[in-house]
């Protein structure tokens, strides 16, 4: 599916019943990226899903307007992308990396400090450990170090009700920082995970066909 110099990255998770996964950047100039990001604009979550986030539609297109965020694909590793067909079925996820946004509100330190926002799984593939796993420091933090070496903390707002995404989070090694939010939907927790850095990824699998 990818090319070396996309940079994609791959994880052979603990659960057995979790797929092989990829986070593919989608601020790169390849046929095998413009399907993905033609596909996680086909994104639709749940309307209970809505309430505490919002489709790739409307933000991935703020994204490539802002420098300082990297947009990316949650995508099944074996599967290889060559028209809208395949990108459909691989493409399960959707997130952001925000480097500026509102970070002096939320962290410490926000120069060293880098954003999970918009983040997603699409409701068919959601219940199977993928969210977890997509945004687990195996997998998450090789990309935060790909695209802001200096980042020693991965921040994220997660709404007080929304239970799914507080239990996701917990089991992916966030943890709450005592400070919270007034989000567009409400009060919003703020969980952070400190950023180990530095490990070279394992390669995708679709790259040793």
């Amino acid at each position: 599916m990818a090319s070396s110099q996309q940079k994609v990255l791959a994880i052979h998770p603990d659960d057995t019943d979790t797929p092989d996964l990829c986070l593919v950047r989608l601020d790169r100039d390849t046929s095998e990226v413009a399907l993905l990001r033609w596909a996680a604009l086909r994104h639709r979550v749940t309307p209970r899903q809505r309430r505490f986030v919002t489709e790739a539609v409307h933000t991935l297109p703020r994204a490539d307007t802002d420098p300082y965020r990297t947009p990316f694909a949650v995508v099944l590793a074996d599967i290889e992308v060559h028209d809208r067909v395949t990108a459909l079925e691989a493409c399960v996820g959707f997130g952001i990396l925000d480097r500026l946004g509102i970070l002096r509100d939320l962290a410490q330190d926000p120069e060293s400090s880098v954003l999970l926002r918009a983040y997603y799984i699409t409701p068919e593939w959601q219940g199977k450990g993928i969210g977890r796993t997509a945004c687990s420091a195996r997998l998450l933090h090789p990309l935060i170090f790909e695209i802001a070496p200096e980042v020693t903390e991965v921040v994220l707002c997660v709404d007080d009700d929304n239970e799914a995404g507080l239990r996701t989070y917990r089991a992916a090694g966030f943890v709450f920082t005592g400070v919270r939010h007034d989000g567009p939907q409400g009060p919003q927790q703020v969980m952070s995970r400190p950023v180990r850095t530095g490990t070279l990824p394992a390669p995708c699998l679709s790259e040793a066909r």
